[in-house]
């Protein structure tokens, strides 16, 4: 009897310690094209739950709460000052992102949200002082930083495999353009998103390519608008880095079809890396230092690390947590830098002229 009583103490502690860790979601819009899928990441993890769903349009939030289950409420303040709310993921049009951020933040809720954080970098340091000011964790969805082939491009890099980095080129491009029902018509609105290619699709390239060569020093773009879709659809951004590193990150929404490509150039090695996903990534090294590569030559597949969790289970897991502050790839200070490459790059466009980080 006393052993099954302690059995039974032992999985109510454990009980406890779970639902005291329970992390619990409300979802501040459904607007971007990939929030169902964060959303399932996070409540993945098994301990998160989503409460409840706003939408700034009624008829889109109606819809994304009962997929999951879970009630709609229209009143973003009703929301935030629910008790039963620890956490939310921001995932309304990035026009909004500023306010409704904010807001988030003085309701003392932790915060996730997609890229890009704002539209100007003042928005993103009052976006940052509400934060601090508040003391809630915060991550913003950079997830090509997840993805295996990119890490174990990071890995060489920071290793040394490739010596010193002098050029890297990143290609992301894909037809929305050309395809008018690949994305929601509002993807093009500017009032909505702030920006064309440059802004949505062109985000990766702008976080990634400082991921591999350092801090950006100055920045020129060239763009333009090929389909009347009201923005800009093709973009090649030039930044040059304190390294003395070349980065070059083309982004389109006039290409054939969806297409990816890394190629990261250094004094002692070279890593090309294509594909969109899993099954058809392929990584190719050429490297003074990794044996069997002195030439160009396919990484074995069982030599690249899987896909990490993406950032909104990760987040989950960093708000649960009572040690963890921040998660250093996703954190306040990187989401500010890809909105600086963001305002540069279209100063640059429109100006015709180089711009300083």
């Amino acid at each position: 009897m006393g052993q099954k009583l302690s059995i039974c103490i032992f999985q109510f502690k454990i009980y406890n310690e779970v639902a005291r860790n329970m992390v619990h979601l409300a979802l501040l819009g459904a607007w971007h094209v990939h929030t169902k899928n964060f959303v399932k990441e996070a409540l993945k993890t098994g301990i998160a739950e989503l409460k409840v769903v706003w939408d700034d349009d009624e008829e889109r939030g109606k819809a994304f709460a009962e997929q999951f289950g879970v009630a709609y409420e229209g009143d973003l303040d009703s929301v935030l000052s629910r008790k039963d709310i620890d956490a939310v993921m921001v995932e309304c049009a990035t026009a909004m992102h500023k306010e409704v951020i904010i807001k988030a933040a003085n309701a003392k809720k932790h915060i996730f949200t997609d890229k890009a954080l704002a539209l100007t970098v003042q928005d993103c340091l009052a976006i940052k002082k509400a934060i601090l000011d508040n003391g809630v964790k915060f991550a913003v969805s950079l997830e090509s930083k997840i993805i295996g082939p990119y890490r174990y491009a990071k890995t060489l890099v920071d290793e040394g495999k490739l010596g010193r980095v002098t050029s890297a080129y990143f290609r992301r491009a894909h037809q929305a353009a050309l395809d008018k029902t690949m994305l929601p018509t509002y993807w093009f609105d500017p009032a909505q998103t702030g920006g064309g290619v440059t802004l949505d699709l062109g985000c990766h390239g702008l976080y990634l390519l400082p991921h591999f060569c350092g801090m950006p020093k100055k920045v020129t773009c060239l763009m333009n608008e090929l389909y009347g879709t009201g923005s800009d659809e093709n973009s090649t951004t030039i930044i040059e880095f304190d390294s003395e590193a070349i980065g070059t990150s083309h982004t389109s929404f006039v290409s054939y079809r969806i297409d990816n490509l890394l190629e990261i150039i250094g004094t002692e090695g070279i890593l090309v890396i294509s594909g969109t996903n899993k099954s058809n990534f392929r990584v190719l090294l050429q490297s003074k230092h990794v044996p069997g590569h002195e030439n160009l030559m396919p990484v074995p597949s069982e030599n690249v690390p899987e896909d990490d969790e993406l950032p909104s289970a990760q987040f989950v897991r960093l708000v649960s947590s009572d040690t963890e502050l921040s998660l250093p790839y996703f954190d306040i200070d990187a989401a500010i830098g890809i909105t600086r490459l963001i305002e540069c790059a279209y100063e640059s466009a429109k100006e015709q002229r180089h711009v300083m980080y």
